[in-house]
């Protein structure tokens, strides 16, 4: 587990030293051009400063171990942090759509070679950076920050192709084009990381796990009568935790603790569920309690 979060750090500190130098150099080539593509990807560059620093904190933060306040631990701090650099890259979305339609209006002229060198040295950066921070996609600050600079890559060809157009054609409105889409394609990007956070800072049932498959695997146990009171969700990204009712014949009251970690197994080999509470309950109190109720 260190190693791993050794990794992270590592990931993002490399993400971070590079993409800052990448974006002082695009932003002065965009405002010397007077690109809209070359400074739309150099703010989302900026963005990504603040994305991969806000990352690296939280990583660190969620290396915290668990106490009487904080019985699960720092492990959210990752999933706050992509729930803040969705909603930043959000703003950002707006701001450049904002100005690629103004653009519309009122075209500028471009230097479109100076635009597609500028923005070929980020496909190399963003795609460097994106590769490194791809190996810890499985947690969901990670990934939102890969996902990020993975769009940061596609930006940047979209503005290499504005920049060889407005180059070899009269199409001044290529830049605006390429400005609106980028825009575009960071919303769509973001909106999935924030629905992700907030499935998960709800503890809704993790999108890949299926309540009704679990109750049923937990069922097919040969002690185990009925399934009961199942929830499901996440404590961070890559770590589910599951609690339950299972009840039993009450000759079966010696082995359960027995039972309870067969089923725990059973949770974590086919479903990767790291920490089950399962409370044991009895056939014949349950039938009582029942009888209690009519």
């Amino acid at each position: 587990m260190a190693h791993a979060h050794e990794t992270k750090d590592g990931s993002i500190k490399f993400g971070l030293i590079l993409n800052s130098l990448y974006t002082i150099v695009e932003f002065g080539f965009g405002l010397f051009t007077g690109s809209l593509a070359l400074i739309a990807d150099a703010t989302h560059n900026l963005t990504d400063t603040f994305t991969l620093t806000v990352s690296y904190f939280a990583n660190r933060l969620s290396k915290r171990e668990a106490n009487a306040s904080k019985t699960f631990g720092y492990g959210r701090a990752t999933i706050l942090a992509a729930l803040l650099n969705a909603s930043v890259m959000i703003a950002i979305a707006g701001f450049i759509g904002f100005e690629a339609i103004q653009r519309f209006r009122n075209p500028v002229d471009v230097e479109g070679g100076i635009v597609a060198i500028v923005a070929t040295v980020g496909i190399a950066v963003n795609g460097s950076i994106a590769y490194v921070l791809s190996k810890n996609r499985n947690d969901l600050n990670m990934r939102s920050a890969f996902i990020d600079m993975a769009f940061d890559a596609l930006s940047s060809l979209g503005a290499v192709i504005a920049g060889l157009l407005m180059l070899f054609t009269d199409m001044p409105h290529v830049d605006a084009v390429v400005g609106l889409l980028i825009a575009v394609l960071l919303l769509y990007n973001t909106i999935k990381i924030l629905k992700e956070a907030v499935q998960i800072l709800l503890e809704g049932t993790p999108k890949d796990l299926d309540i009704t498959e679990i109750t049923n695997a937990i069922g097919t146990h040969d002690k185990v009568l009925q399934v009961d009171d199942m929830h499901v969700w996440a404590i961070r990204s890559g770590y589910n935790t599951l609690s339950c009712h299972i009840v039993i014949e009450e000759g079966e009251l010696i082995n359960s603790r027995k039972i309870v970690e067969e089923v725990k197994r059973l949770l974590r080999q086919n479903y990767f569920i790291d920490h089950a509470t399962i409370e044991v309950e009895l056939e014949e109190c349950l039938e009582h309690d029942e009888h209690e109720k009519h």
